[in-house]
């Protein structure tokens, strides 16, 4: 594409809307959350790659988050982003299939440690780069920091919400990978994913105060915009024609006026969730803090050293839920992989970890997690995007 801009998703903030032209993506908001884990250059990035390397995971733990340049706008909101450009992965013998399971326990700990969130399926790219490495990484990053507790919360595994079940085990960004690994996948791959997803939050746990130091460090850490989603688009597409529950706010409803789909965000160490008043983005509006009025989760506290009580329900929770996620009635018995023991019963899920401690829970775990095997294969392809439009044909998940 040469000269032309295309325009990518929704219209947000006064007709703004993400466009690409001549191999760059320009996005007319803050980059500095995308900067800080898809670049290279980022303190963060370089981090992680030096820890990793002294402590055991070794140089490439993280070879799995591309090394994209960025491109600061002068005299306006935003910039532009060099385009990811990967070649689809070929099939895979034992041995990648097995390193992708790794690189999939590995995203889904570094993403729910960081609070990464809307990591749908849409949102990820999956595909072969740079000296071969396999990337597999979000293309927009917004949400960020929140203090989660299972990594359903990021949306790469289905959420058990009733409510939701449906579009959430369609949309997980973790059925990317299952035109690779197999529906379902084999029972050694899901103990490297489930390994390599501990691991890597015990060595985030070690580096807690670093990673925090960094964060503390960012210049721009209490002015960038951290977004906050009150509905889905869908919801909002709706409401053009029908009446939603709970009704819009007087916010919702003036930026759906003006033609955005609404857009609202969250400033580090600040209370309230704010939006745009004007359109030169200056101005900021706040919803009310009391009253009939969605409210905040948890955030990540950089003065404490991004410690919180739910890490251990990430970590030995998460874990099962992993398992989960992926379980699939042909498992049973005992399973051994490099970093941890699963034992399938009929009712129990027992993991016997390295240092001989054992972790027990119910088998049965839809009350936290939906399974990834869905009937259908609708956007389980083996390109390196989604395609624009996907449609469920059914289908039989064996």
């Amino acid at each position: 594409m040469t000269g032309s801009r295309a325009h990518l998703g929704d219209s947000h903030n006064f007709g703004r809307r993400v466009s690409v032209r001549e191999g760059r993506v320009e996005k007319p908001r803050a980059l500095m959350w995308e900067w800080l884990v898809l670049s290279a250059e980022s303190p963060l990035r370089r981090f992680l790659d030096e820890a990793s390397a002294r402590d055991g995971l070794g140089p490439d733990a993280f070879g799995f988050l591309p090394s994209l340049a960025f491109f600061t706008a002068r005299g306006r909101v935003g910039g532009e982003v060099e385009r990811v450009s990967l070649s689809p992965l070929p099939s895979l013998s034992e041995d990648g299939r097995r390193a992708l399971a790794g690189i999939v326990g590995r995203s889904l700990a570094l993403f729910s440690w960081l609070g990464v969130a809307d990591l749908h399926w849409e949102n990820l790219v999956l595909g072969v780069g740079a000296r071969d490495r396999v990337i597999f990484a979000p293309l927009d990053i917004e949400m960020i920091l929140a203090d989660l507790s299972l990594p359903t919360e990021t949306k790469l595994l289905p959420d058990a919400d009733p409510e939701y079940a449906a579009i959430c085990r369609h949309a997980c960004g973790v059925r990317r990978v299952l035109p690779y690994l197999g529906k379902p996948i084999d029972a050694a791959d899901l103990l490297a994913m489930a390994g390599a997803y501990r691991g890597t939050l015990l060595f985030l746990d070690r580096h807690a105060r670093s990673i925090a130091d960094l964060f503390a460090r960012l210049p721009d850490l209490c002015e960038t915009p951290i977004r906050v989603c009150l509905r889905g688009t869908d919801e909002y597409v709706r409401a053009r024609s029908e009446p939603l529950w709970p009704p819009l706010l007087d916010a919702e409803a003036e930026q759906l006026a003006r033609g955005d789909i609404p857009y609202f965000f969250r400033l580090y160490g600040r209370p309230g969730i704010h939006y745009y008043g004007d359109r030169s983005l200056k101005q900021i509006k706040r919803l009310p803090l009391r009253g009939d009025v969605p409210q905040l989760d948890p955030i990540l506290k950089v003065s404490r050293g991004l410690r919180s009580p739910s890490r251990s329900k990430l970590r030995d929770e998460g874990l099962f839920t992993v398992l989960g996620a992926f379980d699939h009635p042909s498992f049973t018995g005992a399973h051994k992989g490099s970093d941890l023991e699963v034992t399938f019963g009929a009712r129990r899920l027992v993991v016997k970890l390295s240092t001989g401690e054992e972790l027990h829970s119910r088998r049965d775990m839809s009350a936290f997690v939906g399974s990834v095997y869905l009937p259908c294969r609708c956007g389980e392809v083996r390109s390196v995007f989604v395609p624009p439009v996907t449609v469920c044909e059914g289908g039989d998940p064996s």
